[in-house]
Order: structure tokens, then C-alpha cells, then sequence
């Protein structure tokens, strides 16, 4: 019995491992020496051929769907094992051109041969024409260097190029032909997006541990998390390359089509080393702006309020300063210089504040901010989104926040 045909061609299968590969579509299509518009027309006949989304608009480009990943590994392995061969059985040492000239035309006629010992039992056993499977001899040969047939008066035998030919076209239909099943194994899982707008330095220990939990319950779902500032984030949020933005809230957002929703509160504190001299005695705000500072970029509430905390003072804000967008990385500065920070603090994380780290013991009025999740209008978010957002608020009542 000959093999079943795969669900996808070889050229789709190299469109998806491609895009896969290289996220932005005019590098994916050029990759395969493709048009842009013939890259989209065969990935979207591969997505109607499988029945199910591959890529999805992301903040890298195109990000692949939790059903895409299972379908990108497939097309992954398949493009291994055809270079595999190239490279072994076939003894080619120079550029590859099987992956992105070889058809399964190719191997299917390849294999029949061998199976059956001429073309035309082949064609029979294929329902084909002769001339259709010797032409698909005759393009594989041209792509090869070792002869794939010897011909004999009893027929055609085999090489060893062309048995391995034949082998890996019965690998390629295994692999290819597990996809549906493997897309059906995933049952009632829980599957989707949840791809988080991170601003700096508040919330981000509870989006990795709510990361964290969702990737043990829940395998299937496709989490990012995307650093940046505000307006660069909002932007994503609007064009759906993000799902939500955690960290400060604006309240009231400048932008009514976003909605805030309160987590729970964090405060602005000045951070030192523990054997920082600022420790020894409560300092004045003019002589903390002769200090070397860490703050956040221009542009954050945390940087805004740096400001206004030395001009209520009367002094100017200090001109020199770190900025740091990372809170690890502020932490890190912190404790190999003699800098101090203005960073975002909850309960849970001063209680693990590095204990070579400690709080500035001054006042800071209005310090008190809140953080929570800036979405895109009021619909419903979806199904994986909501359990993440569950499991979120779980991890910041478990660190006594709330």
C-alpha cells in the first residue's frame, strides 16, 4: 500500500519553518526566495489545509500559536531530516538544495520505484502517468549526486542514495501525517496568548511567578513578556501585538479607550547600600541631589516623581544620573556603585530585598502608587488571558499585597 499523501506540501513546510525562523514576513519569504504575496497565499492555504491558525500578530512579528508550535516542531523535524540525508547519504558538502528545491512528488515516486522496480509499476501503484513519474525522477536526479537508479533488464534497482530516499519519504509522512492527531491531543487544554506589556520596575516579580504557575497548569499557552515604556506599549496594545500592560497605572489613563484595573499598591523608595553613608543620618533633600543617582527613564511616573520629590524641595533634580529601564539591573548598580535608586516597591518585595540593599530612611509624601493591568477596551478578554489574570491576582494575595 502506497503512502498517504501529508496534510501540507513540501513548500508550505518550509514556509512555516521559515516564518518560524525569522518572525517578519519579508525576511521569512526572502529566506525561501519567495514573493511576499505567494509566502502569505501558501501559509494561509497551509492554515486552511490544517484548519487551524499558525502565526498571530506579535510584538516580534509573527508569533506562533500554541497550535502553530505543535505544527512549527512537526515542520522542524521534517527539515532536519531532509538536510540529514543531504549531508550523509548523499555526500553533499557545499550548499544544500533539497530543502528548498525538493517536492514530495519527488520522494513519493522515488520510494515506488524502489518498491515496486520500474516506473511504470510505480505509476500504477501511484495513479499516475509514466511520463509524470519519470519526470519526477528526473528532477530529483538533477538535484542529487549520486545515481538513485541502475537499469537492469529485469527494471530499476535501487541505489543507496535512492533507498534513502525512499526511507526518509516514509519518515516524512509519519511525521507530517501526526500533526492532526497531535492537534486533537490537546483536547479541552487550555490554549491561546498571553502576551504581557512589562513597564519598568513595578509588578514584574508577580507576572513571572504568575508565568510561572500558568506554564506548569496550563502547557499549551504561549506566554511573552514584553519590557518597554508606556506609549510604545499602548501603541502594541492598540495594533493586538500585546494583551495587556502590568506596572503603574496612569489613573485616569490619558487614553479612554484604555481600562485601568487596580492589583494592589507599591511605594516609591530611595535604595542604598547598606553601608551607604546616606544610612548614618537622615539626610536633606539638598544634599541627596549632590548624590549619584539610578532612576527611570524620562517619561515614567517614577522619573516624574523624582522630579517633583526635589522640586516641592526647592532644589533641582540631580543632572547626573543612571537610567536604567530594568529593576534587576538597578538592584545590580545599586550594589557595585555607590549610587542610590528611586524604585517601586511592594510588601513582598522588600521583604527580599538583597541584604546588601536597604530603604533610605526618609519621608517621601504621595510615594504610594498603584499597579495594575491596562487593557484595550472593556471587552471580555480571552479564555487564557483570564486564567492568567486569575492566577495573578492568586500570587499577589499569596504575597500578602492585598
Amino acid at each position: 500500500m502506497e503512502s498517504p499523501q501529508p496534510p501540507i506540501s513540501a513548500r508550505q513546510t518550509r514556509v512555516i519553518r521559515a516564518l518560524s525562523d525569522h518572525r517578519r514576513l519579508s525576511e521569512a519569504a526572502e529566506s525561501v526566495a519567495m514573493s511576499q504575496p505567494a509566502f502569505s497565499r501558501t501559509l494561509h492555504d497551509a492554515e486552511a489545509a490544517l484548519g487551524v491558525a499558525l502565526f498571530q500578530r506579535g510584538w516580534s512579528g509573527s508569533e506562533p500559536t500554541p497550535m502553530g508550535d505543535i505544527v512549527i516542531e512537526q515542520c522542524r523535524r521534517v527539515a532536519a531530516d531532509i538536510e540529514g540525508v543531504e549531508r550523509g547519504v548523499l555526500h553533499q558538502s557545499g550548499a544544500l538544495r533539497l530543502p528548498n528545491l525538493l517536492r514530495w512528488r519527488h520522494l513519493r515516486a522515488v520510494a515506488a520505484v524502489v518498491r515496486h522496480g520500474s516506473a511504470s509499476a510505480a505509476a500504477r501503484a501511484l495513479g499516475m502517468s509514466q511520463p509524470a513519474v519519470s519526470q519526477a525522477l528526473g528532477d530529483i536526479a538533477g538535484y542529487v549526486t549520486p545515481p538513485l537508479f541502475i537499469r537492469r533488464k529485469s527494471g530499476m534497482e535501487a541505489t543507496d542514495a535512492a533507498r534513502a530516499l525512499a526511507a526518509l519519504w516514509d519518515r516524512v509522512v509519519t511525521t507530517l501525517t501526526d500533526i492532526p492527531t497531535l492537534l486533537a491531543e490537546t483536547g479541552d487544554a487550555l490554549v491561546g496568548r498571553v502576551s504581557v506589556g512589562m513597564l519598568p520596575f513595578s509588578g514584574q516579580g508577580m507576572v513571572l511567578q504568575a508565568f510561572g504557575e500558568i506554564t506548569r497548569a496550563h502547557p499549551h499557552v504561549h506566554l511573552v513578556a514584553v519590557p518597554g515604556g508606556y506609549d510604545t506599549l499602548v501603541e502594541a496594545l492598540r495594533r493586538g501585538e500585546i494583551d495587556l500592560i502590568i506596572g503603574v497605572l496612569r489613573d485616569p489613563s490619558p487614553f479612554p479607550e484604555m481600562v485601568e484595573t487596580h492589583l494592589y499598591h507599591e511605594d516609591y523608595m530611595m535604595i542604598a547600600r547598606a553601608d551607604h553613608p546616606v544610612h548614618r543620618r537622615r539626610p536633606s533633600m539638598a544634599e541627596l541631589a549632590d548624590e549619584q543617582w539610578i532612576v527611570a527613564p524620562h517619561g515614567t511616573p517614577i522619573r516624574a516623581f523624582f522630579d517633583r520629590m526635589f522640586r516641592a524641595a526647592g532644589t533641582i533634580p540631580p543632572a547626573q544620573s543612571a537610567e536604567m529601564f530594568s529593576f534587576s539591573n538597578a538592584e545590580q548598580m545599586i550594589a557595585a556603585s555607590g549610587s542610590i535608586a528611586l524604585l517601586c516597591y511592594g510588601k513582598s518585595g522588600l521583604r527580599n530585598l538583597p541584604a546588601d540593599l536597604k530603604p533610605v530612611d526618609i519621608r517621601l509624601p504621595g510615594a504610594r502608587v498603584s499597579i495594575g493591568v491596562t487593557r484595550f477596551s472593556e471587552e471580555a478578554p480571552p479564555e487564557a488571558v483570564a486564567v492568567f489574570l486569575d492566577l495573578l491576582q492568586g500570587a499577589i494575595r499569596d504575597a500578602g499585597e492585598v
